[in-house]
């Protein structure tokens, strides 16, 4: 199909591994899952008369915002017999027609949750420094649907009342969340035909792949797991595409670009290159070895070298100094724990709210358990096939902020996808990088085959929308639509 191609219902093929552990979970649980969340929301329909006429889980109004306008939904739903549930918070687009797509949008971590996207990337609204909530232009959700997840169990609201509760791969975590996604559509069946995005950015370059393609298996009835077993009680995703934002996809690749991104910038000079190159061959024996832990901790204190001998700079915004997410989470965990705004959410009074940045504990046993659970998932890769299928298959959007020195820099994300073998690999590796124009300045450039396009950002960080709201918008209603970025 051309770049040109509008939006259009219907999906392609994939396949999928599954935990052995997690299978008899997953098929066991999924069809009560989606009953027990529609239980519960006719017990919130009984318990409040005033809002019968509407969904149970509708959001009319926000502490520090007052009455909302968008058409919103929010709440927990079950997900695993561990007691894990997850929270979602979904907004009607501000237009809507046939062909409107949704978006699913996920940050990473893991642990980090998305209500971080929600209030400071591209949702309805921007979190100020006061705790208050304004609306926000540029919100992506004036050409899409958007639902947010804290997943998996552990992030924001989201939480577990066993260690069963938690995941350990990306494909436990995939079959989660696919159980949430039924959920929500059972509630509310009229967007179940919406085009469907999968989008996020940072570690979600990891669940992102995985959740298109535990979906497109399932469709196609390739998908191993005993889920498949329930085909007649649940609905079909119409997986359109994927977007990944500064995504860590291949992590030791990834994160050997640092060295190159710090040295290009003259932040280390050859004689530390050289030494930091070394580690991080240390790190590749040790991952190749097996010893994928402790590799994690070579190739994380290099990193942490590396920008401690460049003076400190944030590393997901090198021109910044400090870490900037510190104030910013204290700002949203002040609003999301609070008993009023759990009340407007449909979340039980006294429920935490947590965002963590999983990766930074390491092989520490206090660490929280999303962190715990996934630490042997740091140094995994997505695997070629399942890129290698979604890029055959679907539209498919990669942007990097030029800004980011993290090892989701853009420098890593070109190294994965030139490293890829899909159908229109020849066609990408010849195209050359074209600027792309937003009311007469220079966003970014892009390189494109196809329905795939990966975008670089000027100017802009690992939070792509927070630092280029504007651009940001632009570069997913291109997408969407897909119109040309040049």
């Amino acid at each position: 199909m051309a770049e040109t191609t509008p939006l259009v219902h219907g999906p392609q093929s994939m396949s999928a591994q599954r935990r052995p552990r997690s299978l008899v979970a997953v098929a066991a649980f999924v069809l009560t899952s989606l009953f027990v969340a529609v239980g519960l929301a006719m017990q919130k329909i009984t318990a409040s008369p005033a809002v019968s006429a509407m969904a149970a889980d509708a959001v009319t109004s926000l502490p520090r915002f007052g009455q909302v306008e968008e058409t919103q939904y929010a709440g927990l739903v079950p997900v695993n017999d561990g007691g894990g549930n997850i929270f979602y918070w979904f907004f009607e687009a501000r237009t809507v027609s046939p062909s409107t797509p949704l978006i699913v949008w996920l940050n990473g971590g893991p642990g980090a949750s998305s209500m971080t996207g929600l209030l400071t990337e591209m949702g309805p609204y921007r979190m100020q420094a006061d705790g208050s909530l304004k609306s926000h232009p540029h919100s992506w959700t004036n050409v899409a649907h958007m639902l947010f997840f804290d997943q998996p169990v552990g992030t924001g609201y989201t939480s577990a009342t066993s260690d069963d509760g938690y995941v350990n791969s990306q494909e436990e975590m995939a079959a989660q969340l696919y159980i949430a996604l039924q959920a929500f559509f059972t509630l509310h069946p009229e967007y179940a035909t919406s085009p469907l995005i999968i989008a996020g950015e940072s570690y979600a370059g990891k669940y992102v792949p995985h959740i298109a393609h535990y979906i497109h298996t399932v469709n196609i009835g390739h998908n191993d797991s005993l889920l498949t077993k329930s085909t007649d009680h649940s609905v079909r995703l119409n997986l359109w595409g994927v977007a990944i934002g500064n995504g860590e996809m291949k992590p030791l690749l990834q994160t050997q670009s640092v060295a190159d991104y710090a040295l290009a910038l003259g932040f280390i000079d050859h004689e530390q290159y050289t030494t930091h190159v070394a580690s991080l061959d240390q790190c590749a024996q040790l991952h190749h070895a097996g010893r994928s832990v402790e590799a994690f901790g070579v190739c994380q204190d290099t990193e942490d070298e590396i920008y401690r001998q460049a003076g400190s700079p944030f590393v997901y915004d090198i021109r910044q100094e400090g870490n900037a997410f510190t104030a910013l989470t204290t700002t949203l965990s002040s609003y999301f724990n609070t008993d009023d705004v759990r009340a407007a959410l449909h979340v039980p009074p006294g429920t935490p709210w947590t965002s963590i940045d999983g990766s930074s504990f390491g092989a520490n046993p206090s660490a929280p358990p999303i962190a715990r659970h996934l630490l042997n998932d740091e140094m995994r890769d997505v695997p070629d096939d399942v890129l290698e299928t979604l890029l055959n298959a679907y539209h498919v959007l990669f942007y990097a902020g030029n800004m980011d020195g993290s090892s989701c820099n853009h420098l890593g994300v070109a190294r994965v996808l030139d490293a890829l073998h899909w159908d229109g690999a020849a066609s990408y590796h010849s195209a050359l990088r074209t600027p792309w124009v937003v009311n007469g300045k220079v966003a970014g450039l892009v390189k494109s085959s196809g329905r795939m396009s990966y975008v670089v950002l000027t100017n802009s960080g690992h939070l792509v929308p927070t630092d280029q709201p504007e651009h940001a918008l632009d570069l997913i209603t291109r997408f969407v639509q897909q119109a040309p970025f040049a």
